[in-house]
């Protein structure tokens, strides 16, 4: 029997604003077919059907209990991602879950073993590490092309906090506000680039708005089991916005990715960033511009899983990666809660 090709077919828990930026990849790639969707409200439901012509849901049991999804992503609110990501497991499921996996490593325990139990695999996704440019930044870093690995930083500014949110975003012991939001997806960045554990973490938040609930920034330095280190910083608080730093128009849409705000990696031969075409590259001959495709956003988590269930081929972002990845996001919170350094002794898979 030859290999299969068709698409993975797909049901997509919950339809936000979030996972509404999947749906081009979800409908259109040659890895992964919507089929059916659920969502709360009915208008939203309705627009799905209409725009999309799948079956759609009131309730994930209803999604799940269709015998058409061989594979669900679940993009719907943190705190519920370990119970949405566990129920389709149990019915054996296949499943992408949304940054961050959970919000607990206690959940994301829990899911590991529900994947491994039930024989079904488990996907860390929906982060911006899997953008072309920084995949292409880790391969030409870990391909020794520009010599060793000196440092790393990446940063963004942004209106995040002042955006029409739900109380659950804002609320920290529901997975809610920028450390869980936004440090998934630069802290994939860096661990994506340095292809080394996280060793240790040192880092501050920023409470500037009492009234928005969580913290809106942060501060972290990260020093990898390699011993190269890393700077990542955000703010939400919007007065500076670094998409006019990047010449980026910030109404890129869903087929936008990279730039997540500005990562520079320094290495021993050159330094290495993104442009609004792909990466620039400076070395001794001066710079040069490595121009990349673009990419529906959700297309190289489908891809991903698709060749990982048809072909047999290993995951790289499994449970265990998002699962250090939030450890990763918790030792930013305690770190600046503590005010000290948080030991990482295991850091996660590479």
């Amino acid at each position: 029997m030859g290999r299969r090709t068709d698409p993975l077919r797909f049901g997509l828990i919950g339809v936000g604003r979030g996972a509404r930026q999947l749906l081009a990849a979800l409908t259109s790639g040659a890895h992964g077919r919507l089929v059916a969707a659920v969502d709360l409200a009915v208008e939203t439901r309705e627009s799905v059907a209409r725009q999309y012509g799948v079956r759609t849901y009131a309730s994930p049991t209803e999604l799940l209990d269709d015998p058409e999804v061989e594979a669900v992503w679940v993009a719907t609110p943190n705190q519920l991602h370990a119970e949405h990501a566990i129920a389709a497991m149990e019915r054996g499921k296949h499943v992408i879950v949304s940054k961050p996996m959970a919000i607990s490593l206690d959940e994301t325990r829990a899911m590991i073993a529900v994947a491994r139990r039930n024989g079904v695999l488990l996907l860390a996704g929906h982060t911006q590490s899997m953008a072309p440019s920084i995949r292409k930044m880790a391969e030409i870093v870990q391909s020794g092309e520009l010599g060793r690995l000196g440092m790393l930083h990446t940063s963004h500014f942004t209106d995040w906090m002042y955006r029409p949110r739900q109380p659950a975003e804002l609320d920290v012991a529901l997975g809610g506000g920028p450390v869980f939001r936004q440090a998934s997806h630069q802290v994939d960045i860096a661990r994506s680039i340095a292809g080394s554990p996280v060793r240790s973490v040192r880092a501050s938040v920023v409470q500037l708005d009492a009234s928005r609930g969580a913290p809106g920034a942060y501060t972290a330095y990260l020093e990898f089991a390699n011993g190269v280190p890393a700077t990542v910083v955000y703010s939400g608080y919007g007065h500076f916005s670094m998409d006019n730093l990047l010449q980026r128009s910030s109404a890129g849409g869903s087929n936008s990715l990279g730039l997540f705000g500005f990562t520079l990696v320094t290495c021993e031969l050159g330094d290495i960033r993104e442009s609004a075409n792909g990466l620039l590259v400076y070395d001794r001959d001066g710079c040069r511009e490595i121009a990349l495709p673009n990419e529906a956003r959700g297309a190289a988590e489908l891809h991903e899983l698709y060749n990982a269930v048809r072909h047999a081929e290993a995951l790289v972002h499994d449970g265990a990666w998002g699962q250090a990845t939030l450890e990763v996001c918790l030792a930013i919170n305690e770190s600046a809660r503590t005010r000290s350094e948080v030991h990482l002794p295991d850091g996660g898979p590479f």
